[in-house]
């Protein structure tokens, strides 16, 4: 029983190392935040009376402050909430935090369901490209990390 109380742990990864050492997951993480910061320049443009939008931004965004423009503290708390969560995804991502990545793919897709409801086919298009991004990013920060675990502990640690 004393051997098992002494089994060797597994050096903890360090993610953030790990992601920062390949270009498509830190690219792919730097898509939440193209998200996140074109959502509010919508957000932005449609307080201000402009019926411009950037394609990439949140669609989900446009509808709260559609819907709450007379109820502009409203809209602006469910704007910060979006904008707020892709923003901490992005951060999450680049840290190296696959479940971050994940829930970012999921919420985005969601998010295009908006535009493919109302037709808008350029914001579709536009959000496929960014999926296939963050999807890229995922999958490179998934084989990084299962060859990190995989690899041997370096002599002499």
């Amino acid at each position: 029983m004393a051997e098992n109380a002494f089994v060797a742990q597994a050096p903890a990864l360090d993610r953030a190392l790990i992601a920062k050492s390949h270009p498509h997951i830190i690219g792919g993480a730097g898509w939440f935040w193209w998200i996140a910061g074109l959502s509010l320049v919508n957000t932005v443009l449609i307080h201000s009376g402009s019926n411009t939008n950037f394609v990439i931004g949140l669609g989900f965004t446009l509808v709260a402050d559609a819907m709450f423009k007379a109820y502009k503290v409203v809209a602006f708390s469910i704007d910060a909430v979006a904008l707020g969560t892709f923003a901490g995804l992005g951060f999450l991502a680049r840290r190296g935090q696959l479940w971050a990545y994940v829930t970012g793919l999921v919420l985005y897709a969601l998010d295009a369901l908006i535009y493919l409801a109302f037709q808008d086919w350029m914001s579709v298009a536009f959000h496929g490209l960014a999926l296939f991004y963050l999807f890229r990013g995922a999958r490179q920060l998934h084989a990084a990390l299962k060859a990190a675990q995989a690899e041997p502990p370096a002599a002499g640690a």
